[in-house]
């Protein structure tokens, strides 16, 4: 059962231009109709204004997490950790993602919240999460150089997220596509995925 759905926008041009705005609430309204009792806490990051780590940042981290854990500086990573889903929206921007987004996954990142190490040195996630959604569009084609899908692949492995999904848009900027036809087939697609999970 979903109780807790964390969605990350990152639609960096809000929501009256974001086709990828657009997609991700094609996906959201899915999973309200599949699970009408599930709270949705967004993130929004087009108005987030987390500070790029530092070296001396993460000095401090370290030392206010043995603090207090709960401290608010830790809440990205809280709240991450929380989710019974996650969805993260963001434009196909020079081969990954806005660099907002990259920001607030390493606030996420965080050793006794999202994941820990073994007595062994084997790391495990902590995180309750069963499945990240990745929602990106883009001017012209993917292919293979989906690199922001890869970059939380592997995080979501790190933070004990079992599987991970990319939806996608692309070649909605290529002269003679029909953008808005291959917009309804995603959210088509964004439909039969949220049954599925």
């Amino acid at each position: 059962m979903i109780e807790h759905i964390l969605f990350v926008n990152a639609c960096m041009r809000g929501r009256e231009e974001s086709r990828t705005w657009q997609l991700s609430q094609a996906f959201l309204d899915a999973c309200k109709a599949r699970w009408p009792k599930a709270e949705i806490l967004e993130r929004d990051l087009t108005v987030c204004d987390l500070p790029v780590l530092t070296g001396p940042m993460t000095v401090e981290r370290d030392a206010r997490f043995q603090a207090d854990p709960w401290d608010p500086m830790f809440a990205p990573a809280h709240e991450m950790q929380g989710a019974d889903l996650i969805v993260v929206a963001a434009p196909y921007w020079d081969l990954t993602f806005p660099a907002a987004l990259k920001v607030y996954l390493e606030w996420s990142s965080v050793l006794g919240i999202t994941f820990h190490y073994t007595l062994e040195g084997k790391q495990e996630g902590l995180c309750q999460a069963g499945n990240l959604v990745y929602i990106t569009t883009s001017g012209g084609p993917i292919g293979d150089n989906n690199f922001g899908y890869d970059y939380l692949q592997g995080l979501s492995g790190m933070f004990g997220i079992s599987r991970t999904h990319c939806l996608t848009a692309e070649g909605l900027d290529v002269w003679g596509n029909d953008a808005q036809a291959i917009l309804n087939r995603a959210k088509k697609q964004a439909e039969k995925l949220a049954a599925s999970l």
